[in-house]
Order: structure tokens, then sequence, then C-alpha cells
């Protein structure tokens, strides 16, 4: 269970998420990074029906995509467009006002993904930081947001070489608003506060042809590591130069793009998993040898029907018929 904590923060957190459509396979685990973060609140919007077992401070309210493009629009002024999910990342940014009744209480906003565990959160977004920035991380996965009118404004702002959020916001097509492209060129443009040390493990997304091994976007990386949640908080395990087990702790572990079977134990009831290529394993650091390193972190192919899709995407895009990200 997490460390307990002298005194409750006196920056109170939501984390907002609009999620339409089925929950990933692993996403008890997910809820349970969440339930060892308690002074941290969660709020989904979401077409999901709440589960038996969600936890205290993680609160659903039922939503759509039609329904919330209409509110969107109501909030805003004008028509916006979520003809598809995938362009809900456009309002990330703007959710200070798109949601402000739910957020009055809070002193940080934020938005994350669910493709995610998150560790020990406070440890790394404490009070010291949180009271010296108004931002803080750039990328969409996660970011804070300080909880004021004007700071919820600044996604507004005209910015030299940034789309304005206008039309972003009516575009058909994604554009990494929330993110580096964006927001965070608004900030710096203005010179406001923002944290960008990484603390995070963003893990590198398959590639066409292969599942690769899990590795981090921005490093470090060894040849022999695994990534894992143990009692709220998640690491990277890697042989040192001794030929012994090292850890680092990050704030949390994301994965895109990456299908997972189903979960064969109860995140709920264990101490500890690992997060694999292959899924997600029960582990309460047990150690590991050379050949577990070897057979919790390895790429392999696709499978032949997504292999033959992306022949096939190949060949039509070099006749001009098919785009080759479809």
């Amino acid at each position: 269970m997490p460390e307990p904590k002298s005194a409750p923060p006196s920056s109170s957190i939501c984390l907002v998420v609009c999620f339409i459509g089925r929950f990933p396979s692993y996403i008890d685990c997910v809820w349970r990074s969440c339930a060892s973060n308690p002074d941290i609140t969660w709020l989904i919007f979401t077409d999901n029906t709440t589960p038996p077992h969600l936890p205290s401070n993680v609160r659903f309210e039922p939503a759509t995509l039609d329904g919330l493009q209409k509110m969107f629009s109501k909030k805003l002024g004008f028509e916006v467009n979520l003809s598809h999910v995938r362009l809900l990342c456009h309002f990330k940014a703007a959710y200070g006002i798109l949601f402000e009744e739910h957020l009055t209480s809070y002193r940080f906003w934020g938005h994350c993904d669910l493709d995610m565990v998150f560790g020990d959160l406070r440890k790394f977004f404490n009070e010291d930081i949180l009271s010296a920035y108004d931002k803080l991380l750039c990328r969409g996965h996660l970011t804070l947001y300080r909880n004021t009118a004007e700071n919820n404004r600044v996604f507004m702002r005209e910015c030299p070489g940034v789309r304005g959020y206008r039309d972003v916001f009516k575009a058909d097509q994604y554009h990494p608003f929330d993110e580096w492209l964006g927001v965070d060129l608004i900030y710096r443009y203005y010179g406001l506060r923002q944290f960008h040390e990484e603390t995070i493990a963003d893990i590198q997304p398959p590639t066409r042809w292969r599942f690769t091994r899990f590795e981090t976007v921005a490093g470090p990386n060894s040849p022999e590591q695994v990534f894992y949640w143990h009692n709220g908080k998640t690491y990277r395990a890697y042989l040192n130069c001794d030929d012994g087990i090292s850890d680092d702790e990050f704030a949390y572990i994301h994965f895109q793009k990456r299908p997972f079977p189903g979960l064969d134990f109860d995140p709920f009831e264990a101490n500890g998993f690992l997060l694999t290529p292959d899924g997600f394993f029960p582990y309460n650091r047990e150690p590991l040898t050379g050949e577990d390193f070897a057979r919790y972190n390895r790429s392999r192919w696709k499978p032949a029907n997504q292999l033959a899709r992306r022949v096939f995407l190949a060949i039509g895009k070099r006749l001009g018929l098919a785009d080759w990200d479809a």
C-alpha cells in the first residue's frame, strides 16, 4: 500500500478524462493505481457503466460523443467538430472552462489518458513544485494546470506559429494542440511558468510490423530492463554493472497503441504487477534473472493478419489508393 503521509496536501488536484468506447483490457490495473493516490480525484466522462470495484477517488459522469459536442459548442460559443473520438484530444487544454462547474473546489486540474499506470504522483508533483508553476508537464497523457480564470484561458491566446484554438476545435484531422506544438508553445511565448522535468516513463509505441520491447522515448534504457507497479509506485528495474538489480522510480508509465490480453489476476489483490509487451503479470519484487528480463521484455512480430493488412496498405499507398496510417 502507499506510504503514509504526515499531512494532507493543500493543493487539491482533479484529473479529467473523456473516454468514449470500450475500456482497455487492463483497466483494473489503471484503477488500482488510481486508488493508491487517494488524495487525487479522477473525473471520467464516459459511456461505460460504473464497475462495482471502482475506487472512491474515481468518479464516473455519463457522457456521449454527441452530448460532449453539443456541450463544448455551447460553452465555447461556436460549433466544434467532434465527428470521431480522436478529436477529443483537441479540447484537453480547455477542460478548465468546459468542466468548470466540476472543478471549482480544486486548486489544480489536469487531463490524462487511461493507457497508463500511475505511480506516486504527489512525490513528483509536491507542494513546492505546485506552488512554483502554473502548468506541469507538456504531454497529452498527463498535464496539470493551476485552476484560475486567467490560467484556464491561456490556450485562447494568439502565438506565432501555433494554430488558433478556434481553427483546431473545428478541424476534422487530429492536431497535437494539447502538447509541444500547441499550448506548450503558447506558455513559452508569454513567459509563463511551466514545469518540464521528465519524471515519466513514456514507452515507445510499436512499429508497423513489430510489437517492440518496452523502451522509454526519452531514456534512460538498458539492454535488460522491465517496468512494474508496486505498492503505489512505478519503476524501471534493470541489471546494473555488478549484475544486481537497480530501480528507477517514475511518476507514471504510459504505453500507447498496444493491445494486451485480458488480465488473469485481480490487481486489487496484488501488491504489484509487471507491465510487459505481452501483458500484465503479478509481481512482488521477487529477484529477476537475465532470463526473466529477456522473457518479460521482448520484441515480437505482429500477428499475420495485421502484417497482411500493413502490406496491403503499403501497396495502396504506393498506388495512391490508401493512407499509410489508416
